[in-house]
């Protein structure tokens, strides 16, 4: 009798049940399954059908049919989520493919794909935002992922922050991970396509980087797959420094080892660093009542208090400012990361907003967040 062994799905809540997918976007057929369906699931892992079915009589004292245990298996198989040798086969290939480049997801969609009109979405995006250039070369930047045209003013900000300073040799650019890494954080160490040309990596130092840290930083090539929190932030990077070169990072959990080991590497290596993060997630979408005045306001006053204490230097105050973070600020784990790179410096707030997602009653907020170099 041939044992399961199955992937770890993404699970998404959804109305009447739920949708388990390929977190990495590989195989892109959902399954949608109830709670018992998923709780099936759940037994499915290590087992034969047989021993599922003995596990269900014995919890619930109902035989499950054989061919539903079997429906089930076929249709994980075709979501990409059962470990058969086509299915790896399917991810190494992929796999492959990222090792070599990681190609636009987004153009066409989020930003033209053509340079011309990629020049003229960046000048748009500079135009939407009213205010000069803030005072000082910025060392460290915080950004948006969120889909541009939801917050172009923010995006507008960070662009005019950028705007006529001397191009660093790299930018080192920071995004939340979306999909599971194998470690805290993770790099992938080639050229990322944009219309603006390939943005090349730095290998020099993303190889002292992983040399410092406790894990292999190149351990997840997948999860940068549909990754928009480095995309989407990176057409506005690249289009504002063409030459610059790369050092595109994930973080999945928080720890101060990927933050002291920078610290280090920045030394050696300088260049921007830019934290792109977005700020609450509250609503239906993400599990609350629909958008109200208060609920709005809380968020607000979360976003605007946390952005304010980094600005003055204060991570750790930032972080604690959010408590058991109820409206589900983003941008915590890498924060959490880097604030023994955030901790002492002073910042202005140039920009935010919280956007509603009118679809669904929902909203995200953004904003932008520069820290000049101090003076030489």
């Amino acid at each position: 009798m041939e044992r399961i062994r199955l992937r770890e799905p993404q699970i998404t809540p959804i109305e009447g049940g739920f949708l388990v997918s390929d977190p990495y976007g590989v195989f892109p057929k959902p399954l949608a399954l109830t709670e018992g369906g998923l709780f099936l699931l759940s037994l499915l892992e290590g087992r034969t059908l047989e021993e599922v079915q003995e596990e269900v009589f014995k919890t619930h004292g109902v035989l499950v049919p054989k061919k539903e245990l079997e429906e089930l298996v076929k249709a994980l198989e075709e979501a990409g989520l059962l470990l058969t040798e086509e299915v790896e086969r399917r991810l190494k290939e992929e796999e492959d493919k990222l090792k070599k480049e990681r190609p636009m997801r987004l153009a066409g969609l989020s930003y033209p794909q053509g340079e011309r009109e990629a020049r003229a979405f960046l000048q748009a995006f500079r135009a939407s935002f009213p205010g000069p250039r803030p005072q000082g070369d910025p060392s460290i930047l915080l950004l948006p992922h969120l889909e541009p045209s939801r917050v172009p003013e923010a995006y507008g900000a960070a662009l005019a922050a950028l705007e006529g300073i001397p191009e660093p040799e790299r930018v080192y650019l920071v995004g939340v991970a979306h999909r599971p890494l194998r470690e805290k954080a993770a790099a992938l160490p080639v050229p990322f396509q944009t219309p603006f040309g390939p943005a090349e990596p730095d290998l020099a130092a993303l190889q002292a980087l992983d040399a410092l840290l406790p894990y292999e930083l190149f351990n997840t090539p997948l999860a940068f797959r549909e990754e928009h929190s480095l995309e989407l932030p990176l057409f506005f990077l690249k289009g504002a420094f063409p030459q610059a070169k790369l050092l595109p990072l994930l973080v999945g959990r928080g720890s101060l080892e990927l933050g002291e080991a920078l610290r280090v590497v920045l030394k050696d290596h300088p260049g921007l660093l830019v934290l792109a993060v977005d700020l609450s997630h509250v609503g239906p979408r993400f599990g609350d009542q629909p958008l109200s005045r208060s609920l709005a306001e809380e968020a607000r006053r979360r976003d605007l208090g946390f952005l304010e204490r980094l600005a003055q230097g204060e991570p750790e105050a930032a972080l604690a400012f959010l408590g058991g973070n109820p409206t589900r600020v983003d941008a915590v784990e890498v924060v959490k990361s880097l604030a023994p790179l955030l901790t002492a410096q002073r910042g202005q707030v140039l920009a935010y907003r919280l956007d509603l997602e009118a679809p669904t009653l929902s909203a995200v907020g953004a904003g932008t967040l520069v820290f000049p170099a101090p003076p030489a």
